[in-house]
């Protein structure tokens, strides 16, 4: 028999609008501001440099990669913002690698892939193309110039591709830099009650919840 692959890893939980209402209006949200807001909203908060959390209304990823859905998402172009996540959200001082999501259809622009292979996990290496490196910086590994790239497909991840696709009009650059949403030695958040504390024990300036709610620290300027 055919072995078939599969095309993602969204198996975990979901929350409908009315469980995320609840949730927000249960936070402790005294020093924040909730706005409603679109995904070109959010791609010029990440094209400006701000950090930015996403708790999609889909299904929380299965396995060890942050896919999108449960992730902390910034600009590529930018490597200061790996020092600042590593300080203010992941809470340690040494360095680590950060991964890549980019549009399926682009990602040949921006990374070296001769054999057409498929990277919907970010579970294999690539090399990025000399010519791309300042665009997608933050996510190149500095020794080797290699990338671990999640290539985010129209067909499975809507929402997430949406997004990625608002700030490539506004930035040139068809991808975001992708770490998993968590503090650093916990696990992945997937309760928006877990969302809700991470975001408040780290720095990161917004949360992203549903496509539609987006809580910001009261420092921050949105």
């Amino acid at each position: 028999n055919k072995i078939e692959s599969i095309p993602d890893a969204y198996f975990g939980t979901s929350y409908d609008d009315t469980s995320i209402e609840r949730a927000i209006e249960k936070a402790n949200i005294k020093d924040w501001t909730v706005s409603k807001v679109q995904p070109e909203d959010v791609a010029e908060l990440l094209a400006k440099g701000d950090v930015i959390a996403r708790f999609a209304a889909d299904k929380a990823e299965f396995g060890a990669r942050s896919l999108g859905n449960r992730s902390i998402i910034a600009d590529p172009r930018r490597s200061d913002v790996i020092h600042h996540i590593n300080k203010l959200v992941k809470m340690r001082d040494f360095w680590m690698p950060f991964a890549l999501s980019i549009l399926e259809e682009n990602h040949k622009d921006y990374i070296e892939n001769p054999k057409n292979l498929e990277s919907p996990f970010m579970s294999i290496s690539l090399s990025a193309r000399p010519e791309k490196y300042r665009d997608i910086e933050a996510g190149i590994h500095p020794y080797d110039k290699t990338v671990r790239p999640q290539f985010v497909s129209k067909s499975y991840t809507p929402a997430y591709h949406e997004l990625i696709s608002e700030f490539f009009k506004l930035s040139g650059v068809p991808a975001l830099l992708n770490t998993s949403f968590n503090l650093h030695g916990e696990p992945i958040v997937d309760t928006i009650a877990d969302a809700v504390r991470t975001f408040e024990l780290s720095g990161l300036d917004h949360l992203y919840i549903n496509e539609r709610y987006l809580i910001s620290k009261k420092h921050t300027k949105t």
